[in-house]
């Protein structure tokens, strides 16, 4: 029988497929819609796809069923339906639980829509349990592979939930099962291992899938293993940059002392061999197996889960020195803060029309005092002028910095380098080194909060890159670039902020210098989303008179959806970001309230409550020596109820924000809307700026009021 997806595909290209529907070609009657729904055993949605076909087989249209119900438009006529499910631990069936098409239930469709009976889907015989660390933690993701236990071939698999729970259906009688992983916090490679505790498929246990799951309990995956050693001459001087490499595993470098450490390596036993890419010494396998042998096997290295295999050794020897057939280009590679450059990939390109159309012609490494050469330049075919650059590296051990690469000419890109051609000559190199950042990220409510990062960006606003994380909230990098940079913390569930506990316009700057690390970049993340300068109401609270919420500022406002309430006392009265004040709030006191909705959490700000609204007040003044007469009118309000204290103000410049700088000289009342301010010293001749800070009583308003005056002497 063609699967559905073959049938789906054989029908496209006789009708058209449209929004997951059939799009036929002709005159077709109205659609009418068949809906129904996907369970399990227990009642739960179960997510996959549903295939309508023909009485005999052919296909009509298909849909991708999610939240597990579906909503089909078909034409009338008879159908069959077919359940293709999204995971491995339920089985395909026809409608309504029936194995084949042959059997399969018949859906009449005549003029109107239906609703089918709930399809209850089962699941294969499986196995299930949960994946998790040594310590106890969950393993996302991690593989669960099931082998027919008869055959020894692969025959289903899936990945473990977020808490590492697992359910893999097969038709397997019976089956052994393999495990493998990531520690979520290190990101560092897991032991794999088979069931139950076994290295190897032939001795690990066999399980019976039953309908039910067959529970295989909590499943330990422990770290990796590793395999070390030494690499030397055959004198015993320790070799720089050589290559070790175990099949079941990884590969490192030697350091400086000529020492490796191959992490992450699996279960078993694994040939590891030896290369020295830059060409001075000859490669091998452990233990001293020359890697050109056809009669001799690798010795191999056995390693259990976890298990730490060190003792690795070997001493290779030195390879015979080689005449070069003249020399068309030499010299040497260091870096900015004085080391050799041992080791680097120098690279010859050509140098087309095209910049994107070079290709590299000739590549070597420079040796372990940093010199390279290349000779026969002149015989590359039609090729006179060459661009040569040298490759830079991530840090290559613990506490070393990345290098960049660069270009003749001591350039950073293809552009702008300097053409040399295939004569004799010389050119060195010195490559740009990196800094560093690191601190940590931790949580104010305690502790290394989920999926924390640490990002950093230059003084373009572009990513620049991220700090490691390490399981206690620490984190370096070594690959950052000369320069000044912002950088910003986050993790989830928690407000990101920039250093210092600020936004990202106010972000203090770090100033990376090459080989050295900024250190101490650190923040103590909120999960509580609240304002950092409070919000304000802007506008005077007089009776026809607007009113306006500046938000204020806030730890997080970006994706944030803000809403604003007006409340008289604790009683919302309007919403919105303004309010008109009408004569029916008169004597009442407002406070707008802010709320910042950032998705994974939301705060609320209130503003300072506004003076009693009331009407507009209305100045006249008169100065004379050291005292001011007012006279002050609030309409519709006589004058016999307008009552007011007076504060008065001499404006003497600007704030640096735009507001007045204001010294206080004089104050006053208004009685039946006259009144005399006193003032503590007589204003000098010339103009002069004064507010008037109104304090109404009853039903006249509050607020500042500018008058400009001249005193002539």
């Amino acid at each position: 029988m063609r699967s559905t997806r073959a049938r789906a595909l054989a029908a496209s290209a006789i009708f058209g497929m449209v929004g997951g529907s059939l799009a036929m070609t002709g005159t077709a009657q109205a659609a009418v819609m068949l809906s129904g729904s996907l369970v399990d055993v227990a009642g739960n949605y179960v997510e996959g796809q549903v295939t309508v076909l023909g009485p005999d087989g052919q296909f009509v249209t298909t849909q991708a069923v999610t939240g597990g119900s579906f909503d089909i438009p078909v034409e009338d006529g008879t159908y069959k339906l077919e359940f293709d499910p999204a995971s491995s631990e339920f089985a395909s069936e026809y409608y309504r639980d029936k194995a084949d098409l042959a059997t399969a239930d018949v859906v009449t469709v005549a003029g109107a829509a239906q609703t089918l009976p709930a399809w209850t889907i089962d699941r294969r015989p499986n196995v299930l349990g949960v994946v998790r660390t040594a310590d106890g933690r969950p393993v996302p993701g991690a593989y669960v592979a099931v082998y027919d236990a008869a055959t020894g071939t692969q025959v289903a698999s899936d990945y473990a939930n977020r808490d590492g729970s697992f359910r893999v259906g097969t038709q397997a009688a019976s089956v052994k099962v393999r495990f493998s992983g990531y520690d979520p916090r290190t990101d560092d490679l897991l032991a794999a291992e088979w069931f139950n505790d076994k290295a190897t498929l032939e001795t690990a246990d066999a399980v019976t899938p039953t309908a039910a799951g067959a529970d295989l309990g909590v499943v330990s995956l422990g770290a990796g293993g590793s395999i070390s050693g030494t690499v030397t001459t055959e004198a015993g001087a320790p070799i720089y940059r050589a290559y070790v490499c175990a099949d079941l595993g990884y590969c490192d470098w030697t350091n400086a002392s000529g020492q490796y450490l191959i992490e992450g390596v699996q279960t078993g036993t694994s040939e590891v061999s030896f290369t020295d890419p830059i060409g001075e010494y000859v490669g091998e396998y452990w233990d001293n197996v020359p890697l050109s042998s056809t009669t001799v096997d690798p010795t191999p290295v056995t390693v259990a889960p976890g298990q730490a295999v060190s003792g690795i050794n070997a001493a290779l020897a030195v390879k015979p020195a080689t005449t070069p057939n003249g020399t068309d280009l030499s010299g040497t590679v260091r870096d900015e803060i004085g080391g050799a450059g041992v080791g680097y990939r120098v690279q010859v390109l050509t140098t087309p029309a095209d910049p994107r159309d070079a290709s590299v012609v000739a590549e070597t490494y420079s040796n372990r005092v940093g010199a390279y050469h290349f000779d026969g330049l002149d015989r590359v075919g039609g090729e006179t002028e060459f661009k040569v650059r040298v490759v830079g590296e991530a840090g290559r051990e613990d506490g070393e910095f990345a290098r960049r690469t660069i270009w003749a000419g001591d350039k950073l890109d293809y552009a702008t380098s300097t053409t040399i051609t295939a004569a004799p000559r010389t050119l060195d190199f010195l490559q740009p080194v990196a800094g560093g950042i690191s601190g940590a990220v931790t949580s104010e409510a305690g502790g290394v909060p989920e999926s924390p990062y640490a990002s950093f960006r230059d003084v373009d606003g572009d990513l620049a890159g991220y700090g490691e994380l390490e399981a206690d909230g620490t984190y370096e990098s070594r690959d950052v670039w000369a320069g000044d940079y912002t950088v910003s913390f986050g993790a989830y569930n928690h407000v990101t902020e920039w250093w210092k506990d600020a936004t990202f316009d106010e972000a203090t700057k770090v100033t990376v210098r090459p080989g050295q690390m900024a250190t101490g970049i650190s923040a103590a993340l909120s999960k509580d989303v609240k304002a950092l300068e409070r919000p304000q109401v802007e506008g005077d609270a007089w009776v026809g008179k607007t009113l306006r919420v500046d938000k204020g500022r806030w730890n997080t406002e970006g994706g944030s959806k803000f809403t604003y309430e007006w409340l008289a006392g604790s009683t919302v009265v309007a919403t919105g970001d303004s309010l008109k004040v009408t004569k029916a709030m008169l004597g009442k006191k407002l406070t707008a309230r802010v709320t910042n909705d950032a998705g994974f959490a939301q705060g609320q700000a209130v503003t300072a409550t506004t003076p009693k609204i009331g009407y507009k007040p209305k100045l006249k003044v008169k100065v004379t020596a050291k005292r001011i007469a007012m006279t002050l009118k609030a309409k519709p309000l006589k004058a016999k109820k307008v009552k007011a204290s007076v504060v008065v103000y001499e404006v003497k410049g600007e704030k640096a924000d735009g507001e007045l700088k204001l010294k206080k000289i004089g104050k006053g009342v208004v009685k039946k809307g006259t009144g005399v301010a006193t003032l503590k010293k007589a204003l000098g001749k010339g103009k002069h700026q004064l507010v008037f800070r109104i304090k109404g009583k009853g039903k006249v308003g509050s607020g500042d009021l500018v008058e400009k005056v001249k005193i002539k002497r």
